[in-house]
């Protein structure tokens, strides 16, 4: 009778370790449709950022640039005045010399948010050009003042 005992107990902890792993596979199975759902769904908006990004990267004979009329310098680069589709815009010219991977991709990044952003006391961004060899440029519109004289 103990060795029945002994057995009904291997029988059952047998037959729940059979239906706990069932459980665990069905939630393995779960959570990987899961996971492959959020990698489309990632695979799908890296797609839409490629293709938004397109759509503001413009060649380099596109903008015309007056490098006589400067409009401001600093550590990253300068600003001057450019012609973009025959409207008068401001172009920045990043430095050719801090152009690393790092900074490249620094870059990159503020060209992707100025895309996205919108608002009225921020200069609109127009378009971007990465193919320059003297360093990326950044088109945006020209405002009438500057905040040094404004204040």
């Amino acid at each position: 009778e103990l060795l029945e005992t002994i057995d009904q107990q291997q029988k059952d902890y047998q037959e729940k370790m059979e239906s706990d792993l069932a459980a665990k596979a069905a939630q393995v199975e779960v959570l990987t449709k899961q996971r492959d759902q959020s990698n489309n769904e990632l695979e799908q908006l890296r797609k839409q950022l490629r293709e938004n990004q397109n759509q503001w990267i413009v060649p380099r004979g596109a903008v015309q640039l007056k490098k006589s009329e400067e409009l401001g310098h600093g550590g990253w680069g300068y600003v001057v005045k450019g012609t973009f589709r025959r409207k008068t815009v401001a172009v920045k010219c990043i430095f050719s010399a801090i152009i690393s991977d790092k900074n490249l991709d620094r870059v990159r990044r503020e060209i992707n948010t100025m895309a996205l952003v919108r608002h009225p006391n921020l200069v609109l961004f127009i378009a971007a050009v990465l193919d320059n060899p003297e360093g990326p440029l950044i088109v945006t519109e020209l405002l009438d003042t500057d905040l040094r004289s404004a204040y």
